[in-house]
C-alpha cells in the first residue's frame, strides 16, 4: 500500500513539474518584444533619456539577432545543399560498379534506413 500511494505521489509530482515548465516556455514565446521592452522601463523606473536609449539599444540588439539568423539559416542551407551533392555523385559513382538489381537493394536499404533515423530522431528533437 506504501509503495502505491509513493507512486502515485511521484507521478503527480512529475506532472505538475512537466506543466510548470510548460507554461513559462508559453509566457515567453507569447511576449512581445517591445511589451517585454516596455514592462522593463518600468520596473526599471528608467526616466525619459534612459527609456529611449534603453529602446534603442534594445531594436539595435533585435535587428542584430535577425540578421544573424538569416546567415546561419542561409548556412545551414548552403551546407544541406551540399551533403544534397555529394549523396548524389556517390550514388552515380555506385551505380557504375553495381549491377541494377544490387543497385536497387541498395536504394531499398538506404531509404529503410532513412526511415528509421526519421523515427529516432521525431522523438528527441525540438517541437
Amino acid at each position: 500500500m506504501k509503495k502505491v500511494i509513493g507512486l502515485c505521489l511521484v507521478v503527480l509530482l512529475s506532472s505538475v513539474s512537466a506543466f510548470a515548465r510548460e507554461g513559462r516556455h508559453m509566457d515567453r514565446k507569447a511576449g512581445d518584444p517591445s511589451k517585454r521592452c516596455e514592462k522593463m522601463i518600468q520596473e526599471l523606473k528608467l526616466d525619459d533619456k534612459q527609456a529611449a536609449e534603453f529602446r534603442k539599444i534594445n531594436e539595435e540588439f533585435r535587428q542584430k539577432m535577425k540578421a544573424e539568423r538569416e546567415v546561419a539559416k542561409a548556412d545551414r542551407e548552403k551546407k544541406r545543399a551540399g551533403m544534397l551533392a555529394m549523396r548524389n555523385d556517390r550514388d552515380a559513382q555506385l551505380k557504375k560498379v553495381l549491377t541494377e538489381e544490387q543497385y536497387k537493394l541498395y536504394q531499398e536499404k538506404q531509404t529503410d534506413q532513412q526511415q528509421k533515423s526519421k523515427r529516432h530522431y521525431k522523438g528527441n528533437g525540438r517541437k
